[in-house]
């Protein structure tokens, strides 16, 4: 169950929600919205960390959505998400995870914006493109997430494209670190990707090596020179690369893998 899966991968990081729920806290919304980028027809809501359940949601979801305000859940936004960016979702939300626990200081982690796009199923049934952007609201002394507000915009009529990059924007001084791929940027050098996340990819560390090699446009005797291996090793991968993916051809190939995050 997917909604399984991201409630695995939160706990696989150490004290990233909080335990315990706090009440009687009270929110400026419209200072928050002053910090968002809405394009497009939105919502907004606040997520209670430690249950995952939503303490505060907008009118307009009904508008853009293909669920009622009274259905709005975590998982039932899970669920809207196109299953070709699905692993895109696991990976900014790992990435983050990773960010706001190791690379940012506890009492710093309230100004920190995160941004990205992925499909959703809209009113009609079919998928569109949306921007999602979260700020941590409250959190407890050593760092855990205790509340966190977030808003969805369709910015299906600006861009169909999703480029897959996430973006972590400071404010109030704080540094920002724009359009990252996520996939493979020096400031998650150290990370470690949640297991469940890479057991979904049908590849191998260097079977996407050499897919992103073949991505830039390399021939397999450059690929063999740069790797350091046989040719023959390079046909090899090749050829089992292209029988896991089930596509006919690379350039078919290198599309689906940056269509699906995993180049």
């Amino acid at each position: 169950m997917k909604s399984k899966l991201i409630l695995d991968l939160y706990s696989s990081h150490s004290n990233y929600l909080a335990q315990e729920s706090i009440t009687n806290y009270n929110v400026n919304v419209k200072a928050l919205l002053s910090n968002l980028f809405s394009p497009g027809p939105s919502f907004y809501y606040i997520i209670d960390s430690p249950t995952l359940t939503a303490k505060l949601l907008s009118q307009g979801i009904e508008d853009i959505l293909s669920i009622s305000k009274q259905e709005f859940s975590v998982e039932k936004i899970i669920e809207l998400i196109h299953p070709d960016d699905f692993n895109w979702f696991l990976r900014c939300e790992d990435v983050v995870a990773y960010f706001l626990k190791n690379c940012v200081a506890p009492e710093q982690i309230v100004n920190y914006k995160i941004s990205y796009c992925l499909r959703l199923k809209s009113k009609n049934n079919e998928y569109k493109l949306f921007l999602l952007q979260t700020l941590t609201l409250k959190t407890t002394e050593d760092g855990a997430l205790l509340k966190v507000f977030g808003c969805i915009s369709d910015i299906n009529h600006i861009t169909t494209h999703n480029n897959r990059k996430l973006s972590l924007i400071g404010l109030n001084g704080e540094p920002s670190y724009l359009e990252l791929d996520a996939f493979n940027h020096e400031l998650f050098k150290n990370f470690k990707p949640f297991v469940s996340l890479t057991d979904e990819i049908p590849f191998t560390s260097r079977e996407l090596e050499i897919i992103k090699l073949l991505g830039e446009g390399l021939t397999m005797n450059e690929i063999s020179d740069q790797l350091n291996i046989a040719f023959g090793t390079v046909n090899t991968h090749r050829k089992n690369i292209l029988k896991k993916s089930d596509c006919k051809n690379i350039t078919e190939l290198v599309a689906d893998c940056i269509r699906k995050g995993y180049i």
